[in-house]
């Protein structure tokens, strides 16, 4: 923790780096675009699982056009989702065959890699022309984008827009840790080789990286079809959205922030130190008020003297997916396994009932410092994946997720350690039927042995 210690998370005075906070699915596209449909130079978008969906293929279209534009485009994308949805894309092999477009694909999955298959990328960012990024929990798909209703989370994002032009600081933390990600072993870039490239390369494949292959016919024509339905798509988009291109509110619609730090858990395709969960804990431990946000909690000994430390010294609060609610089953059934040991650590846990589920990760620390980004509370986020959070120095902000999340403890249950049950205002029962239970009655042996792995 002595680097930490060295780390100064807050400031007396407004830095450079305006926020805004987007919890609505629906915005939370309609931010994407604006930002892709405003670079001018570069865009790196960074996900976890990006799927050729509705709202994947809307990103597709919108990052064809900036390409078309002449915009520089990476793309880094986990080795599981990008076999799993991608692969058969036509849409995104056809951007992907751009010249100025690359795709890093982290960890993918191959026979040599089976070992290492657990160990995935979960970042979700996007950065563009070094001025501004979004980061936090959203999935690239229609789940998470959009203006659906059925089958959906809802999550959090943070915009930040730098006033000084690529001065900011969290915005260099975040293009480093982009870089040193992009550069490991365990990211290939699709359609070649990203470093050590033979300069004995064949004219037939210096050709193909210029998007040529026998002289007279363009290698990109192939995608024509797929070129021309990105264009219409795009073109829908800027009639439902006319601004995508010429928003230019940035300051407006944020708010001043006195600090943004970037806490990461490694970059390595290989086992973490819990660094993130290090620096909750760390930036937890002079506070009186601490409350957490995790779709679920699956914990190991360290994670729940984590949570036992906080609760010491302050009033602890967990708010989590009911399982009549949640929508991952193996988190649901872990915590039908270990809910007393989680109520042991003297957190109040309250078992929300959202009438969808909700993917949220967020740490209050008081009035003032919020931590906002893509790590669950369970083992995998904290010792297998890459993942990002930002610590957050504003009150205002500060506000504004307490607000909503004292609408999800209305929903909720509260539990407390000594058995004590309360409904809140809004909490609205769901008893699980025969099929459902069975299933939990089962899974929770199953799952038993693999906890570390959910």
């Amino acid at each position: 923790m002595e680097t930490l210690k060295q780390t100064e998370f807050t400031s007396n005075t407004p830095g450079g780096e305006r926020i805004r906070c987007i919890d609505d699915n629906e915005e939370a596209l309609l931010w994407r675009l604006r930002m892709i449909g405003n670079a001018k130079k570069s865009i790196v978008l960074a996900t976890f699982d990006l799927r050729a969906d509705e709202s994947g293929t809307d990103l597709l279209a919108a990052l064809n056009h900036a390409a078309e534009k002449g915009v520089e485009i990476k793309l880094l994308i986990d080795g599981i989702y990008q076999q799993l949805f991608l692969n058969g894309s036509k849409e995104f092999q056809a951007l992907a065959a751009r010249k100025n477009v690359k795709v890093g694909v982290y960890n993918p999955v191959s026979p040599v890699g089976l070992f290492k298959l657990n160990y995935r990328m979960h970042d979700k960012y996007v950065i563009v022309d070094n001025e501004m990024y979004l980061l936090g929990g959203r999935n690239s798909n229609d789940i998470f984008l959009g203006d659906y209703t059925t089958d959906i989370n809802v999550d959090r994002d943070i915009l930040v827009w730098d006033t000084t032009k690529g001065k900011g600081e969290s915005l260099q933390e975040l293009e480093a840790y982009f870089h040193q990600v992009w550069n490991e072993d365990c990211v290939k870039i699709k359609g070649g080789r990203k470093k050590n490239i033979s300069e004995n390369r064949t004219q037939k494949e210096k050709n193909m990286e210029n998007g040529i292959t026998d002289g007279t016919q363009g290698y990109l024509s192939k995608y024509e079809k797929q070129y021309q339905s990105l264009e219409a798509r795009y073109a829908a988009l800027t009639e439902k959205s006319p601004d995508i291109e010429t928003y230019n509110s940035w300051e407006r619609d944020t708010i001043p922030a006195n600090k943004i730090t970037l806490l990461n858990n490694g970059t390595q395709a290989g086992p973490k130190t819990p660094l993130v969960l290090q620096a909750i804990r760390y930036l937890s431990q002079e506070a009186d008020n601490v409350t957490i946000q995790t779709p679920y909690v699956i914990c190991n000994g360290y994670m729940y003297d984590t949570l036992s430390e906080i609760s010491s010294h302050a009033q602890l609060k967990i708010i989590l997916n009911a399982v009549e609610k949640g929508s991952n089953p193996w988190g649901c059934t872990d915590y039908l396994n270990h809910k007393k040991k989680i109520l042991e650590t003297g957190a109040d846990v309250y078992e929300l009932m959202n009438q969808v589920p909700v993917h949220t990760k967020a740490v209050l620390s008081d009035e003032r410092l919020s931590i906002v980004g893509s790590y669950n509370l369970d083992m995998r986020s904290t010792y297998l994946d890459t993942e990002l959070m930002l610590v957050i120095d504003s009150r205002e902000l500060n506000q504004q997720i307490q607000s909503t999340e004292n609408v999800y403890m209305e929903k909720s249950k509260e539990v407390l350690s000594n058995g004590q049950e309360t409904e809140g205002a809004q909490y609205e029962t769901k008893v699980l039927n025969w099929q459902k239970k069975l299933f939990y009655g089962v899974l929770r042996i199953i799952i038993r042995p693999l906890r570390q792995l959910l």
